[in-house]
């Protein structure tokens, strides 16, 4: 979409782009994570695996990066309590963001929480490997921005019914 068309439309309708846009860049980061997490791992260590692996890791940054340019273009567009705090005038578009944000929460909220319960036991060292506790933090981190992503896409999808 040019900035002419985006000019034209209606402040909901420039919130509902803006969140997508975020879900996609929410997306594009818990896969680059994931996938960094993985490296660590050294999981594809030669072979071709590992060039897929890393074209892999360069698509998501690629993606990223741009998602999250065309996202700051939306700076100017509507108010700035929105564009930084995620609180939009329009209210589905809130809710969905609103959601969304409260589910990552809880993720990461869950899962920390077995990290500070488990993190000290041997048999969770056996069991998660040396960098246990940082992998697992990485992994929650991603499933966290992942599941932000994805509800905020699936519920932007045009679907207003189920609220």
């Amino acid at each position: 979409m040019t900035a002419t068309q985006v000019n034209t439309l209606s402040i909901a309708e420039k919130e509902q782009l803006y969140l997508n846009l975020t879900g996609k860049c929410s997306i594009a980061l818990a896969c680059f994570w994931a996938l960094l997490t993985v490296e660590d791992a050294n999981v594809f260590n030669d072979g071709i695996f590992h060039w897929i692996f890393e074209g892999t890791l360069l698509v998501c940054l690629i993606s990223l990066i741009c998602f999250a340019m065309k996202s700051w273009s939306y700076k100017g567009q509507f108010h700035t309590k929105a564009f930084w705090t995620m609180q939009f005038s329009d209210e589905y578009t809130d809710y969905v963001s609103s959601l969304s944000i409260r589910l990552a929460f809880m993720v990461m909220s869950i899962g920390l929480m077995m990290l500070v319960v488990f993190g000290d036991s041997q048999w969770f060292y056996d069991l998660a490997g040396e960098n246990a506790l940082l992998g697992l933090a990485q992994i929650v981190l991603s499933l966290s921005f992942l599941l932000h992503g994805i509800v905020v896409l699936v519920k932007l999808q045009g679907n207003d019914n189920d609220e």
